[in-house]
């Protein structure tokens, strides 16, 4: 047998109507197996006799194994755990229906005996209506009983009810990574366990300190403007303590006394338990309240909210590291599309010129770098190479770099003094305003007159040697300038000298004379002058240099970005035809 069992609101002042409808005292209604309608009309089996209540408000209609609940186009609407309906919704376990201020549980098995007494008192202003079902092929334990007190009738989830709610948060949430679904469906939860919160809300500590609500619950529904009023003093004290904190009364609780006044919070009894990881880092906390007044949850609720904050905290945390790894590899990809955009700024053929063989080699210290190298046809037949540094590495660097590859090229076209072209660059890197500044190593070859010009800005010199007396030399290094982006107007001096058969000239950034080994001892430039004065050709010193180097950094990561650029005047007589594939340049990234 179905029935319903009603209870009067204490604060109601409306004349309830005869026996058809909700009086002073509470009553049984039985269930009809079609619909069960709801509202102020007479001939309606459950009567509301209120002005806000419509003549036909709603109805309940049992379909096969179920109840559905359906608003019968009413003026004021009919609300489902919160939420106004627009169609029909099917009920289950512990679903409340609000018409008005009458309040209906839908429920699974008999209302307690005591629900019945006339003489009883129900504390809060809402009207409560048990709805049960006696088909014998869905028997379902009790979900929310009524507790005698002081104060009247308290809303209970029974034991059943709550095991039942830590299984489904187990269920839902083992295999939910993402935090917007995570956070949710714990508070959905929480209201399965506690039917007499009002209020949910997870707030969780964010990098720099502040709490931050991440989601908010409330179980009737409000005005999207509506600010929810949160306590940050019990907020801190629980993710302070590690303790979870119950409060019969929080107006009148002294742990609160020299907050801001919890009266203004609106908050009559709370729970509040910290949020941790699976270290004891707390970084959060659940809190759960109730404006129905004094007592709603006692002190077993304390240790039941502990022991979900606890369960959710790992959840929360699994999602927040799930997060970061998404943001992670979205990060990873980018920076891979950086460093193929960054490859194709470095020269993308060997070097050719009549006479002449130029080597290289360059690797990033993270997947993008701040080093610069090119080689760059000038109209006049003369080809520069240019070997920079930006200070720094990284994205930052490797997008000042990108500025001035396009920058240099621009200037050299359009100036052949090359020391006006290098003031020129100066000047417009100087206006960008950007906090960096760039080491800066310009040498052009002509091979008409198989001279080389230096044009040097705060970099270090180029190591020469000749291959006719097996010395070595660093010219330019007293004519250097300030390095490019320091300031505007800054002049730059001119070196030029001849370049002779078998002669070789280095080029290199500080990444290779300052690469470290594991004990933090430098390359030096002096091992590098020592490799070039073995002699060979640009293809063995480069290697040469360049195995060294790695060996010498060993399995640690590079310090900072490498380049090496290595230039040999050839015998013009002896040289082979260049390929028809030209060999690529060595560039590791």
């Amino acid at each position: 047998m179905a029935f319903l069992s009603t209870r009067p609101s204490e604060s109601s002042n409306d004349e309830l109507g005869d026996t058809g409808s909700i009086s002073s005292a509470p009553k049984r209604y039985e269930l009809t197996d079609g619909e069960t309608s709801i509202g102020r009309h007479p001939d309606c089996q459950i009567h509301i006799d209120a002005g806000a209540v419509s003549r036909y408000h709603a109805k309940v209609v049992r379909q096969r194994d179920h109840f559905s609940v359906f608003d019968l186009g009413s003026r004021n609407g009919t609300f489902l755990n919160g939420q106004r309906l627009n169609s029909g919704q099917i009920l289950r376990e512990g679903d409340r229906i609000r018409i008005s201020d009458i309040e209906l549980v839908f429920h699974g098995d008999s209302v307690p005996e005591f629900a019945a007494e006339s003489k009883m008192t129900f504390s809060g202003t809402n009207f409560g209506v048990v709805m049960v079902d006696d088909d014998s092929s869905s028997l379902v334990a009790p979900q929310v009983e009524f507790e005698k007190s002081g104060n009247g009738l308290k809303l209970r989830a029974t034991p059943e009810a709550k095991l039942e709610a830590l299984l489904k948060i187990n269920r839902n949430l083992s295999k939910t990574l993402a935090l917007d679904e995570v956070l949710p469906k714990i508070l959905d939860s929480l209201f399965d366990i506690f039917p007499s919160a009002d209020r949910g809300f997870v707030v969780m500590e964010s990098a720099n300190g502040d709490l931050q609500t991440k989601w908010v619950k409330t179980r009737q529904s409000r005005d999207e403007t509506e600010t929810v009023r949160i306590s940050r003093t019990i907020i801190r004290r629980v993710m302070s303590t590690g303790e979870a904190i119950l409060s019969f009364d929080a107006m009148e609780d002294s742990r609160f006394d020299s907050s801001e006044s919890i009266a203004d919070f609106s908050i009559k009894s709370m729970i509040c338990a910290p949020l941790s990881d699976g270290e004891g880092h707390r970084f959060g906390a659940i809190q759960i309240d109730s404006t129905r007044g004094r007592g709603q949850f006692v002190e077993e609720d304390i240790d039941l909210l502990a022991g979900v904050a606890t369960q959710a905290g790992i959840l929360i945390n699994n999602a927040l590291m799930h997060q970061r790894a998404l943001q992670q590899r979205e990060v990873e990809q980018d920076l891979k599309l950086a460093t193929d955009v960054q490859k194709a700024f470095l020269p993308q053929a060997p070097f050719h010129a009549p006479g002449y063989q130029v080597e290289s080699f360059y690797k990033a210290a993270n997947h993008i770098g701040g080093d610069y190298f090119d080689y760059i046809q000038l109209a006049d037949g003369r080809i520069g190479l240019v070997v920079a540094d930006v200070v720094g590495h990284g994205v930052a660097a490797a997008m000042f770099m990108a500025k001035l590859s396009a920058e240099t090229r621009f200037c050299l076209a359009g100036e052949p003094d090359v020391a006006r072209a290098v003031a020129r660059l100066n000047d417009r890197m100087s206006r960008l305003a950007v906090e960096r500044f760039v080491t800066f190593l310009l040498v052009v070859i002509d091979p008409s007159s198989d001279e080389i010009t230096i044009v040097n800005a705060g970099h270090m010199a180029p190591i020469v040697r000749i291959a006719k007396t097996g010395e070595i030399t660093e010219p330019g290094a007293e004519e250097s300038g300030l390095p490019i982006a320091i300031d505007t107007g800054m002049e730059y001096e001119a070196v030029t000298l001849p370049l002779h058969p078998g002669d070789v000239m280095l080029m290199y950034t500080d990444g290779i004379n300052e690469a470290m080994d594991p004990s933090d001892n430098e390359f030096g430039i002096e091992r590098i002058r020592k490799l070039a004065a073995e002699g060979g050709g640009s293809v063995q010193i480069k290697d040469r240099i360049v195995d060294a180097v790695l060996k010498h950094v060993g399995a640690a990561p590079p310090f900072d970005d490498m380049c090496l650029v290595v230039a040999q005047r050839t015998d013009r007589d002896a040289e082979e035809p260049p390929a028809t594939e030209p060999r690529p340049q060595s560039m590791d990234s």
